[in-house]
C-alpha cells in the first residue's frame, strides 16, 4: 500500500518521524562533516608542518652537504699536499741515502788506504828500530873500542913520558959525572979535553934531538888524543840520538 492508503494521522507520524529522522541524519552527517573537516584541517595543519619541517630539513641537509663537500674538498687538497710531500720526501731520502752510501763508501776508502798507510809505517817503523838498534850495538862497540885505544895511548904516552924522563935524567948523570971527572982530572991533555968536549957535544945533539922527538911524539899524541876526544864525543851524540829514536812510539 502507498501512503494516500494510511491515515492522515499516521501520515503525519510517519512524516515526522521521517523527517525528524532525516533531521537526525543530517546532525550526524553534518557532525561526521565537522569532524572530517577538523580531522582535515589538522591533517592540513600537519601536513603543512611537515612539510615546513621538510623544508627545513632539505635546506638543513644542503647546508650540511655543502659543508661535507668543502670539508671533502679541503680534505682532497690536503691529502695531495700530504702526497706531494710524501713523494718529495721518499725522493729526498733517496738522494740523502745515495749520499750517506757515498759518504760511507768513500770512508770506507779512506779506513783502507790508512790502514794500509798504518801496516807501511809499522814495517817502516820495524825495520828503522833493527836498523837503529843494530847502529846502536856498532857505537857502543865502536865506543868500547876508542876508550880501549884511548887508554892505551894514555899509558903508552905515559911510559914514553917516563922514559924520556928516566933518559934525561941518566944522561944528566952521565954529563954530571963527566964533569966531576974532568974536574978531577985536571986539563991532562988538549987531545982529551976535545974528545970529551966531542961526547958531550953527541950527547948533548942526542939529547936535543931526543927531546925533539919526544916533544913531537908528545904533540902528535895530543892531537890523536884530541881527534880521539871528539870522535867520542860525536859518538855519544849518535849513540844519545839513537837512543831517543829506540823510544817506543805513544799509542
Amino acid at each position: 500500500m502507498g501512503l494516500s492508503s494510511l491515515p492522515d494521522g499516521d501520515v503525519d507520524a510517519t512524516m515526522q518521524a521521517f523527517s525528524q529522522w532525516l533531521s537526525e541524519l543530517k546532525a550526524r552527517s553534518n557532525s561526521s562533516l565537522q569532524q572530517m573537516l577538523a580531522e582535515m584541517a589538522l591533517v592540513r595543519e600537519g601536513i603543512t608542518s611537515n612539510s615546513t619541517d621538510l623544508t627545513e630539513y632539505k635546506r638543513h641537509s644542503i647546508s650540511v652537504q655543502q659543508q661535507m663537500q668543502s670539508q671533502l674538498t679541503d680534505l682532497r687538497e690536503k691529502l695531495n699536499s700530504a702526497f706531494t710531500e710524501i713523494t718529495s720526501l721518499v725522493k729526498k731520502k733517496s738522494s740523502d741515502d745515495q749520499e750517506l752510501m757515498s759518504e760511507i763508501n768513500a770512508l770506507h776508502q779512506q779506513l783502507s788506504l790508512k790502514t794500509s798507510e798504518l801496516e807501511a809505517l809499522k814495517k817502516s817503523y820495524s825495520s828503522t828500530h833493527q836498523q837503529l838498534q843494530n847502529s846502536l850495538v856498532q857505537i857502543q862497540g865502536q865506543l868500547q873500542s876508542t876508550n880501549s885505544e884511548i887508554q892505551a895511548s894514555k899509558k903508552q904516552a905515559q911510559s914514553v913520558q917516563e922514559g924520556a924522563q928516566h933518559k934525561m935524567t941518566e944522561v944528566e948523570s952521565t954529563l954530571k959525572r963527566l964533569r966531576s971527572s974532568l974536574e978531577a982530572t985536571g986539563r991532562e991533555s988538549q987531545g982529551h979535553a976535545m974528545l970529551v968536549q966531542e961526547d958531550i957535544a953527541k950527547l948533548h945533539e942526542a939529547l936535543t934531538g931526543f927531546s925533539a922527538d919526544f916533544y913531537d911524539h908528545k904533540r902528535l899524541t895530543s892531537q890523536a888524543h884530541g881527534k880521539l876526544s871528539t870522535q867520542v864525543s860525536l859518538l855519544e851524540e849518535s849513540w844519545k840520538r839513537a837512543a831517543e829514536a829506540l823510544e817506543p812510539l805513544p799509542p
